[in-house]
């Protein structure tokens, strides 16, 4: 017992298991689902900028809900797109199913492991089963709506005249000068010169990023994400726009200053004519980039049609 005239302990604080942040007809989206999906992005996001915002995390959690619902919506409407009956869809799905188990076991060992590595990443077979259930009645709904139909009408849609339209509206991808995006290591003092020969020896060995090279040298200075056109150097913009990606320039002096630069991404110039081979195999396959990308929306839109969305109140 507590000591006479000491406080009572404070409750124990209330441990969130999992929630409902979303429903898709009788389909429930959990807050563990959305969080699994964010975590990559976030964590990318970190990476890139060095920490995440409250606001990246708002934007990050609604983009991956509303993919969410939409996964789900796919899923709802498998069964009402009118190609298969709901009891063949279901046969589909649970012959699916028992295919991925067996291979499930075969790569495990047994049961046993298998539904001990579902317990280790904080699922059952309840839970796996729902998961399978989402995926592959979207999967069969986009094939409903979307591989069947390209399969009937595919010759309708790749004509000349697409092809044609689709060279003009994306000329500037066929015919353009060479691009290179640079990062820059500038020294100063009176050992800027050797410093800037020992990194630019060093840079071409390690795989370290500008950052990281120049925090080996007291006073450098590091710059990444250079368009190279746009360097004050001619000289060195021209040297960047021979590329290759990764190429690194010996040292260069300006203005009592001596700066090393590394080609971090390079893009050749082309001159594509619309009857160049490769540039009719790239035309087609972006045709049908955008035929698929129209029957999905398509397919979406009717999906949407069929089923009822409820969200929860933000944040989670």
């Amino acid at each position: 017992m507590p000591a006479q005239g000491d406080a009572p302990a404070p409750p124990p604080r209330p441990i969130r298991i999992d929630k409902v942040v979303a429903t898709v007809n009788d389909s429930a989206i959990m807050w563990s689902a959305l969080r699994t999906n964010t975590f990559g992005k976030l964590r990318l996001l970190e990476a890139r900028y060095g920490r995440v915002r409250p606001e990246d995390i708002e934007r990050v959690s609604r983009e991956e809900l509303e993919d969410l619902i939409d996964l789900h919506t796919m899923a709802q409407a498998a069964k009402t797109f009118g190609v298969y009956t709901p009891d063949q869809i279901e046969t589909f799905f649970r012959r699916d199913l028992e295919r991925d188990e067996q291979e499930q076991i075969r790569d495990f060992g047994s049961h046993q492991a298998w539904n001990q590595a579902l317990q280790n990443a904080g699922r059952t077979w309840q839970t796996y089963v729902s998961e399978q259930r989402v995926d592959k009645l979207a999967k069969y709904a986009e094939e409903f709506s979307v591989d069947m139909r390209l399969q009937r009408q595919s010759n309708l849609f790749l004509t000349p005249r697409m092809l044609r339209e689709t060279y003009e509206r994306e000329q500037g991808r066929f015919v353009r000068p060479a691009e290179a995006i640079v990062a820059l290591v500038v020294f100063a003092g009176p050992d800027a010169a050797s410093q800037a020969e020992t990194a630019a020896a060093a840079w071409r060995q390690e795989d370290v990023s500008s950052r990281e090279l120049a925090a080996r040298y007291p006073g450098a200075l590091a710059t990444d994400n250079v368009i190279a056109s746009r360097l004050q150097l001619p000289e060195l913009a021209e040297w960047a726009l021979a590329g290759p990606q990764g190429n690194v320039s010996a040292p260069i002096g300006s203005g009592g200053k001596v700066q090393v630069a590394k080609v971090m991404s390079y893009l050749p110039a082309r001159n594509g004519r619309f009857e160049d081979l490769d540039v009719q195999d790239e035309l087609r396959l972006m045709c049908h980039r955008g035929v698929v990308e129209e029957f999905r929306k398509q397919a979406l839109e009717r999906a949407r049609q069929r089923t009822e969305v409820w969200r929860a109140q933000g944040p989670w």
